[in-house]
């Protein structure tokens, strides 16, 4: 049987008992008597969720959607994938073109450390455009690993290199095409120019718990039935956590990559998250851990192009 402890609370003038679960969630006496009849875990669960309406979240953001038909899902998903891109900055977010952000980069295998870096990202985001090559991206970056700036990697309209004082090489096929998978499935990639292409389903999940903070799931599914969960906040509606499949294209095996995303911080007039997480099959892979950013800054011509006078090299074995 688990162990509970019955402690004391001074509230006003008033002593209220009041039931705590170690590691879990204190119940107070009117919640427990709400709760009777139910499971240890669904106890925890509607005393999370009265606790959150209690902090002032609507009480129909809470109840399950099971009577919401499939037209209003759909819109109600639109409807929240439109005020998380308020919540990110609106028109301020999609009029960014460049974004250098410096932090701390932590790389891991199985979960063991494998390399950290003081790191310099710079983001660069083109217009939309007609493309006939379906590996092209209107995006490029720019990832530094060394104070000099000699050796980085360059993620350009969809192609990838690594950079060091020998010369570019091209970085191996399945990377770069990882990094076109994880690019258009990224919900800030989606805000900024997938919401209005042709062939995308929004479909409201529900209300999810993540990190004992109550959200909105939405999944995201485009024309070639590849499917992206985020889960938005409440009630501010800023993206906390994304999951899709992926599946490794020699062996099929399925992967789940999620992304956490916290600490976020004003820029100007866009909200940014300070700390990304990368996971794989629950498995950290990637963390960042953000120390400044300028939007629209100052950025070299060539910061997102091979320097003609660069040697390139050939692939790696």
């Amino acid at each position: 049987m688990q162990q509970r402890f019955t402690s004391v609370r001074l509230i006003g003038n008033n002593r209220e008992q009041y039931d705590e679960d170690p590691g879990g969630i204190a119940l107070t006496r009117p919640i427990k008597r709400l709760c009777l009849g139910l499971s240890g875990s669904m106890q925890g669960a509607v005393a999370a969720w009265i606790i959150a309406v209690a902090a002032g979240i609507s009480v129909l953001c809470l109840v399950a959607p099971e009577n919401l038909p499939a037209q209003g899902r759909q819109e109600k998903a639109r409807q929240l994938l439109e005020k998380c891109l308020e919540a990110v900055g609106g028109e301020a977010f999609l009029s960014i073109r460049t974004l250098k952000q410096t932090g701390r980069a932590y790389s891991f295998y199985r979960t063991d450390l494998r390399a950290l870096a003081v790191i310099t990202i710079f983001n660069e985001y083109g217009p939309p455009e007609e493309n006939e090559d379906p590996d092209w991206l209107p995006v490029s970056r720019r990832e530094v690993y060394t104070e000099k700036g000699d050796y980085y990697t360059l993620f350009q309209n969809g192609t990838g290199w690594e950079i060091t004082y020998l010369g570019a090489r091209p970085l191996p096929e399945d990377t770069v095409q990882r990094y076109r998978i994880s690019t258009r499935r990224d919900i800030f990639h989606i805000l900024r120019y997938r919401l209005d292409e042709p062939g995308m389903y929004f479909y409201y999940a529900g209300t999810e718990i993540i990190s004992n903070v109550p959200t909105h799931a939405v999944e995201i599914t485009d024309s070639e039935n590849e499917k992206v969960t985020v889960y938005l906040r409440m009630p501010d509606n800023l993206p906390v956590q994304q999951v899709y499949l992926r599946r490794d294209p020699k062996t099929r095996i399925p992967y789940e990559e999620k992304s956490i995303y916290s600490k976020y911080r004003k820029v100007g007039a866009t909200m940014i998250p300070w700390n990304v997480q990368h996971v794989r099959d629950e498995e950290r892979i990637f963390e960042l851990f953000g120390r400044t950013a300028e939007i629209n800054g100052k950025v070299p011509g060539d910061t997102f192009r091979l320097n003609n006078s660069m040697k390139v090299l050939p692939p790696a074995d």
